[in-house]
């Protein structure tokens, strides 16, 4: 085995388990529960789950989907959200290598995966999350892109969606946007940078756009149907941190003469 190889099964492993705590994160911050202090315990009949019954994946693989002491259904969304942590801590770690500034963003991740789902289910980013989520972005930029790089990316991203959220206001009279997805920018904005940030917003403005006329075209949404923008924010960020400049070298040349 490469050490290559050795690497990119530890992280990923790690990835994994990581991905079991978000789990509890997603379930526990917004109903104002703990998830430091407490053990889980299946949502159906409240036992107390075990070391066979929190094995990342595997074991709601094994069980069936259900839980082993009551039968009850256990959401695929479980190991789902394992399974995209892993993936996280591999392709993360591919993108920059096992250096410090790995750290601060695979936690990032983590946290934006946790924020995605919680606001899926709530139409809520607890600052319990941004506000940390900002400062390991800034750690990362410190330990990788600079200061510079992350003061630019949180004021172009933050600044952006304040904008859109205060014209928005003055012209409705109404909030179209929440304070949390302002945050939420920062956030990524610390880790992204500029471009890299407004490709992002780009991201996640056309796939809610793209999901919202599939709604309307079912007949499952209004024009009055409130989407969280950070369902679109969270995932856009990631995919732009791995991809997205390639995506943004691509463009570019197409522009030169």
């Amino acid at each position: 085995m490469t050490p290559e190889l050795f690497i990119g099964i530890v992280v990923t492993l790690l990835g994994l388990v990581m991905g079991s705590a978000v789990t509890a994160l997603s379930w526990r911050v917004p109903r104002g529960q703990s998830w430091v202090h407490g053990r889980s315990k299946c949502s159906g009949c409240g036992h107390v789950l075990g070391p066979f019954d929190l094995v990342p994946v595997l074991s709601w693989a094994f069980a069936g989907g259900k839980c082993r002491h009551c039968k009850t259904p256990v959401s695929a969304r479980y190991p789902l959200i394992e399974l995209i942590c892993g993936a996280w801590a591999l392709l993360s770690w591919a993108k920059i290598g096992l250096v410090p500034a790995w750290g601060f963003l695979a936690l990032w991740g983590f946290l934006l995966v946790a924020l995605l789902w919680i606001d899926l289910d709530f139409q809520l980013l607890p600052d319990v999350l941004t506000l940390p989520g900002t400062l390991i972005g800034v750690g990362y930029a410190l330990t990788g892109p600079g200061a510079r790089h992350a003061r630019w990316g949180m004021l172009v991203g933050a600044g952006l969606l304040w904008l859109v959220a205060e014209v928005y206001f003055r012209i409705r009279k109404m909030d179209g946007m929440g304070g949390g997805d302002v945050k939420l920018a920062a956030m990524f904005g610390a880790v992204l940078g500029p471009e890299l940030a407004l490709l992002t917003i780009f991201l996640a403005a056309f796939a809610g756009t793209a999901v919202a006329v599939v709604m309307m075209a079912r007949g499952k949404a209004g024009m009055q149907t409130a989407l969280p923008f950070g369902v679109f924010l969270a995932p856009a960020a990631m995919v732009a941190f791995l991809w997205g400049d390639g995506w943004l070298g691509a463009y570019f040349s197409l522009l030169r003469p």
